[in-house]
């Protein structure tokens, strides 16, 4: 089935129409937000023996059907549009708890420190496999140990698991610039203010193998509203072709 789309554009606002707080542009700079829905079948549940829990790989709100954990983006973002990394910043925390990876997807700048944290009641390790030799690697630590990496930007996700309990997963995606974001458990998303210009908006849930990519013109002072649906035929989980 053929997956709708809807954008469009919006004067400023101080909230959207559920009550969400937005942004107000700063001066020369335009904000994409929107929300992302999946009205499908869920995946079965993953179980985690170890914390006696079961992980849903798809979740949605049963409201408004909106996409929790896909990572959106900005593809096609040129180099002169991009400011230098600021070194000040902090890392980034994955932490290990309840025998869960949380957050289960993150999105980084290349570059910046990812502090992967162990808050857990025992041993764990993090595996980060990739394509790049600088994305992958083993650890192993014990509860209260932390471990820092910086990843390079990579065109596909950094798959991250646990070397000692093989039900732990997550996922991290490296961009080249800022302007990314998680959605959150109703399916918003927005992403830092960016410069004008005409852009992809790529939409990509890991767990689901569910991808899109949108044009999106962002312009000075306006804020672009898209919305992404996703729908049965869409979802390509890993293993199924």
């Amino acid at each position: 089935m053929t997956s709708a789309l809807l954008a469009w554009l919006l004067t400023l606002t101080p909230a959207s129409d559920d009550g969400t707080e937005t942004t107000t542009p700063p001066p020369g700079l335009g904000v994409v937000s929107g929300r992302v829905t999946y009205d499908g079948p869920l995946l079965p549940p993953v179980l985690n023996s170890e914390a006696g829990t079961r992980r849903q790989p798809i979740e949605v709100d049963p409201d408004v059907k909106g996409l929790r954990e896909a990572a959106v983006w900005l593809d096609g973002v040129p180099d002169d549009a991009t400011a230098p990394l600021d070194e000040e910043q902090g890392p980034v925390v994955v932490d290990q708890i309840q025998f869960e990876f949380v957050p289960h997807v993150l999105t980084v700048r290349a570059g910046r420190p990812v502090a992967f944290l162990n808050n857990d009641v025992a041993n764990h390790g993090v595996t980060a496999s990739a394509r790049s030799d600088r994305n992958r690697f083993s650890v192993t630590r014990q509860p209260g140990d932390e471990y820092v990496h910086c990843f390079d930007a990579s065109r596909g996700p950094v798959a991250i698991g646990c070397p000692v309990h093989a039900a732990m997963s997550a996922w991290v995606f490296v961009l080249d610039h800022p302007y990314h974001a998680v959605t959150d458990r109703l399916g918003r998303f927005e992403l830092p203010p960016a410069p004008p210009g005409r852009y992809d908006l790529v939409v990509h849930h890991p767990d689901g193998g569910l991808r899109r990519r949108v044009p999106v013109d962002i312009r000075a002072g306006d804020r672009t509203e898209v919305l992404v649906d996703f729908h049965a035929g869409d979802l390509r989980p890993p293993g199924r072709p």
